[in-house]
């Protein structure tokens, strides 16, 4: 699956993701072969990029769960930008509770882990799909650390309006980021601003949604635990911001796959909060198995087994050696580690579930040795 930006779009590609319109009806389904109408179509929705399929790669194939997860994205997300423009035009947001509501009643509640899928945006509609996902995840993220219900509905609420400033900027600069003059980059700082004391004066929004806002933009570098007093719904509304941000479609840049991510998390944890990322691995898929991936050696392979004590350490397995590695073995495998999941998958090897489970019983055998 690649990344491509549209001008780089050519007829013939199939597409990863499906593409959906803001009433959440199918426009592109998934592996739609792009024609010329097609091309014109999606360069005309102004998106930052859409994922494609490499010629010899299969189409994914997508659960009820994950359809349902990418058409409630296309809907939700209007939703949202009225609500926040709304806050901006000074009419005041309506029924932005009941959209967290609706957000918790479908993901903060305690059920297996899903797949996280990244919208498709362009700069008009970043700051409202990047707010909206990260809702999602922080609702899945209260649930795991057993937040109050109360609790749930003001963190989701702060990750629903945290970006007001970001739709304040005018549409002209956001396209042209990230070549900004000094008189735009002030611009965008004014925004955003403006749209923090946007939300710090609108007492329609509950005093604890707008400490959460308050408090994840604050800078904490070099500060003490007693320095920061962070809420929990802060630590939460912190991992989600940076999660998505660094994975989903990015206006400056291409994304990063969900394991960079997740290192960089658990990297900083004297800015992340531990228990939060332990919450965010808790309930989405990152390194399940099925997932192909490239070690540090350069061999390539499959993800076999996953290791809920430690999310980057799984059973896998080297396309290259037909070896086994459990790489929470450190005697064993110490040395070797998951650099990164296979950014080209022309060599994945696609295996049917029928095929998957019979090589798994051969390895808890020990047919197959590590």
């Amino acid at each position: 699956m690649l990344f491509i930006k549209p001008e780089e779009l050519k007829r013939g590609m199939r597409l990863a993701r499906p593409v959906y319109n803001n009433k959440g009806v199918l426009l592109y389904d998934i592996n739609t072969k792009l024609t010329r109408q097609g091309l014109e179509g999606i360069r005309n929705f102004g998106l930052l990029g859409v994922y494609v399929l490499e010629p010899a790669e299969p189409a994914p194939v997508l659960t009820e769960e994950d359809i349902e997860f990418e058409r409630f994205q296309a809907v939700a997300v209007y939703k949202l930008k009225e609500e926040i423009s709304g806050m901006i035009s000074g009419d005041g947001i309506k029924d932005i509770q009941k959209l967290s509501e609706d957000i918790i009643r479908r993901f903060g509640r305690e059920k297996a882990k899903i797949n996280f899928l990244k919208s498709i945006r362009s700069p008009e509609d970043y700051a409202y799909k990047h707010s909206l996902n990260t809702a999602i995840l922080c609702a899945i993220m209260t649930v795991n650390m057993h937040l109050s219900y109360m609790e749930q509905v003001n963190v989701v609420t702060a990750a629903l309006i945290h970006e007001v400033g970001m739709a304040m900027i005018p549409e002209k600069i956001l396209k042209k980021s990230p070549n900004l003059t000094e008189e735009e980059s002030y611009i965008i700082s004014k925004c955003e601003i403006e749209g923090n004391e946007l939300i710090q004066h609108d007492y329609n929004i509950p005093s604890i949604t707008r400490i959460i806002v308050a408090q994840n933009f604050k800078e904490i570098s070099g500060k003490t635990e007693e320095e920061r007093k962070l809420l929990d719904g802060t630590k939460v509304l912190m991992v989600a911001d940076v999660f998505d941000t660094l994975t989903a479609m990015n206006i400056n840049g291409e994304p990063y796959s969900d394991v960079v991510a997740v290192k960089y998390l658990l990297s900083e944890p004297d800015k992340y909060d531990s228990r939060a990322v332990g919450a965010l691995l808790k309930g989405i898929n990152v390194l399940n198995p099925g997932v192909c991936i490239e070690l540090n050696n350069g061999e390539k392979g499959l993800v076999i087994r996953e290791n809920e004590k430690n999310i980057l350490e799984p059973v896998v397995l080297s396309f290259k050696q037909n070896k086994v590695y459990d790489l929470s073995d450190e005697n064993k495998n110490k040395k070797i580690s998951i650099h990164d999941v296979m950014k080209t998958m022309d060599e994945r090897v696609p295996v049917d579930r029928e095929v998957f489970n019979e090589l798994m019983s051969h390895v808890e055998n020990g047919d197959i040795k590590e």
